[in-house]
């Protein structure tokens, strides 16, 4: 079985770029994207095993569990978000966690622990999305001892003044437009906003809206705290 795992990691990262590939021509062109050929395209990272633990780069599956980890800090106490995380060149005036990955590693992993993305969405703010469902969990350090919360904890909406209901995320999958993995491109892992370019958005009707979410001061761990967050496949029985 060991001697298979590389092949199966091979086979992921093949039906990613298919995914992506898949809907390259539908959303619109933003201008905050680079211009082609302009910023360097992604490769995959060297995969090593550890029994059933395979590490891509910065992110780590376990094939066991189905659960995929990665690591980073808390860039946002508070104020309006549009992403629950990015990449340390993405909108992190508006994302309340920052995680140091590659996103091809990120998408593959998730292909790897099951989920599949579905029909994308033609725009932002327009959807709903469409994919396998996952929950998000933020761990971290305090008081001496470990935390753990849901993602939704973190979020507040701004209509009601309460803290974002548990709710699923949707593993859309990035895609491929004009040569760019758009995940890269614009390193939005995962969405509080619908946006088609994200590995994952919000589950909830209030991706829909760009004005509606902000980071919860009360819950989010102090500025450039180190988190690890933990993307678990929901049960067939739980698919929305």
């Amino acid at each position: 079985m060991q001697r298979r795992q590389p092949c199966l990691f091979a086979l992921g990262l093949i039906l990613a770029l298919a995914f992506t590939a898949a809907a390259q021509d539908t959303p619109p062109a933003r201008p905050e994207v680079l211009p082609v050929g302009s910023e360097p395209q992604p490769e995959p990272s060297p995969v090593r095993w550890e029994g059933s633990v395979a590490r891509i780069g910065a992110v780590t599956v376990d094939s066991a569990a189905k659960t995929v980890t990665a690591t980073g800090w808390v860039n946002q106490t508070e104020g309006p978000i549009e992403v629950l995380a990015c990449g340390p060149k993405g909108k992190t005036h508006e994302s309340v966690f920052v995680l140091t990955l590659n996103p091809l590693d990120l998408q593959a992993a998730l292909l790897l622990a099951g989920l599949k993305g579905g029909e994308p969405m033609s725009g932002l703010g327009e959807g709903p999305p469409r994919g396998s469902p996952l929950d998000i969990f933020v761990e971290w350090q305090a008081d001496g001892g470990p935390r753990r919360e849901r993602a939704e904890t973190f979020i507040r909406q701004i209509n009601e003044d309460a803290v974002l209901p548990e709710s699923p995320w949707i593993f859309t999958g990035s895609q491929i437009k004009d040569g760019r993995f758009m995940a890269f491109a614009e390193e939005s892992f995962v969405v509080s906003y619908w946006d088609p370019y994200a590995v994952i958005n919000l589950g909830h009707p209030l991706g829909a809206d760009d004005e509606a979410l902000h980071a919860n001061p009360l819950a989010v761990p102090p500025y450039g705290t180190p988190v690890t967050m933990t993307f678990v496949p929901r049960a067939p029985t739980e698919v929305e």
